[in-house]
């Protein structure tokens, strides 16, 4: 039967690649009544009865993304109806789903194109509006053939069919952990200018193929790290447990990248705590063995609205922005104007009717060459109109930053621009008003100033609040490490808007 559905989906590739209709075909199911019944009875009553033992939890926030298992029903459904119980009458319009393909390679991220996706339960039609939109970036390409054998957002619809009923969807690919970050800005952003009620699903396993105990041991781990809301902390955990040499211990997520995105692009859209639903393994079915076991997680990223460590109720602040029309004025305005104070030594003059560029801002302006840093230079100052504080930094970035020697007219074109447009200031009264990985902050004292930007929080040794201030304090201000524990520092907090060339087309 496998070898017989081989077949059938080759020949569904070639015949829609030849007729020229691959944009509208629609995806049969390729592992219907090996993954799940695909009979539409035993199916929905399979997934009636999973949903029949399990119960909502009290999250105390908006979901924004959900983690789900992608085995066959009767390994890890249990765990994923755990997952969609928590939606399970809500209303979405889209359902943004992002895994891992199991069968081809895959560069950036790979989109879904085509028609409908069919299942035992029926059509559901993609979002054609939403995937325009995330193809005008070049990091997100659309590649229907890998998606046409992939079981691993597949198995998702029932359940979503099940729960949440009438919805669109946007089919993600992805498989390196390197593009997550790339990925998940430009997802947050379509969802942002969207105005659409969207979920997130990351579709993964856990452990594959240790012996119960050592599959249980990694998994609580990873769990606990995902309960802590931190992708850079998530990678590193990964990579620790992959160096420890455990037999048959393949991989801790194999939907990583997949989970990375979701995670990351949740806490952009103001999901600020994680929840960890259910765990259950292989082992646990009449099927499976215990001495080669796949792990199976549940979680939740849910938007609150309360401050992170839980001592205000305040609504949480709205998230900085701006409209994609003036981040292509801003990127433009700083490449011209390094080309021509290249050319003739002179700082160019711009104007603009844009209203959000003639705000004043603070801005700093990177270069990037084949990946490595080229130049950085930025301001915390909000002095003057953004769009003339692109061109000056800009420049400054170009030949004034003193780690690097100034770029010449023949680099130009090797560079990759990106601009970081910074909140206003808002003075805090203690470090505990700080959230890990979303907030730069500002440390000063008399004459005395240094600037984090939120990024420095991806740094392995400055991941946690203590280790990121003090070297905030030590570093960038010329102070007592612990100047931001006495209370004669102040401390100010701020988000940043990024944005770069190469997500552009």
């Amino acid at each position: 039967m496998r070898r017989f559905l081989n077949l059938s989906l080759l020949l569904l590739i070639l015949t829609t690649t030849l007729a020229g209709k691959e944009d509208v075909v629609t995806r049969i199911p390729a592992v219907a009544g090996q993954f799940y019944p695909a009979n539409k009875n035993e199916l929905s009553k399979m997934i009636g009865e999973f949903l029949s033992k399990t119960k909502k939890q009290n999250l105390n926030g908006k979901i924004i993304g959900l983690i789900s298992p992608h085995a066959g029903y009767v390994f890890s459904g249990q765990t994923a109806a755990w997952s969609y119980k928590q939606v399970e009458g809500e209303k979405f319009e889209t359902v943004i789903l992002i895994g891992s393909s199991h069968n081809y390679p895959v560069k950036g991220a790979a989109i879904w194109t085509g028609g409908n996706f069919s299942t035992p339960l029926g059509e559901i039609a993609i979002d054609e509006q939403l995937t325009k939109e995330l193809l005008s970036s070049k990091i997100i390409q659309s590649n229907n053939n890998v998606h046409i054998p992939e079981h691993s957002l597949e198995v998702q619809l029932p359940f979503l069919q099940t729960v949440i009923k009438n919805f669109k969807i946007v089919a993600v690919l992805i498989n390196d952990e390197q593009s997550y970050k790339d990925v998940a800005k430009i997802i947050a952003r379509t969802i942002g200018a969207s105005k659409k009620s969207i979920l997130l699903v990351a579709s993964t396993d856990m452990t594959h193929y240790p012996a119960k105990k050592d599959a249980e041991m990694v998994d609580k781990d990873i769990l606990k790290t995902i309960e802590k809301f931190n992708p850079s902390e998530l990678i590193r955990a990964d990579e620790k447990w992959l160096s420890k040499g455990i037999t048959e211990l393949h991989c801790t997520l194999c939907g990583l990248p997949a989970v990375l995105t979701v995670m990351e692009t949740s806490k952009i859209l103001g999901a600020d705590k994680s929840v960890i639903i259910n765990y259950s393994n292989s082992a646990a079915s009449s099927y499976g063995d215990a001495n080669r076991v796949v792990g199976y997680g549940a979680a939740a990223f849910v938007k609150t609205g309360k401050r992170v460590e839980g001592r205000s109720e305040k609504v949480e602040e709205k998230e900085f922005s701006l409209k994609k029309e003036s981040q292509k004025e801003l990127l433009k305005i700083a490449r011209q104007s390094i080309e021509s104070y290249l050319t003739d030594g002179k700082i160019p003059k711009f104007t603009t009717t844009n209203s959000e560029l003639l705000n004043d801002g603070a801005v700093f302006v990177t270069l990037e060459k084949n990946h490595y840093l080229r130049g950085c230079i930025g301001t915390t100052e909000a002095r003057m109109p953004i769009y003339e504080a692109v061109t000056q930094l800009a420049i400054a970035a170009a030949v004034e930053d003193h780690r690097f020697p100034p770029v010449t007219k023949n680099e130009l074109k090797d560079l990759k621009i990106e601009i970081s447009v910074l909140s206003p200031l808002k003075k805090i009264s203690a470090a505990t008003e700080i959230i890990e990985g979303k907030h730069g902050v500002v440390v000063k004292k008399g004459a005395r100033s240094g600037l984090f930007l939120p990024q420095v929080w991806e740094h392995p040794e400055l991941s946690k609040k203590e280790a990121f201030l003090s070297e905030l304090c030590r570093q960038k201000a010329g102070l007592e490490p612990d100047a931001w524990k006495k209370g004669n520092a102040d401390l100010y907090t701020f988000t940043v808007f990024a944005f770069k060339e190469e997500e552009e087309k």
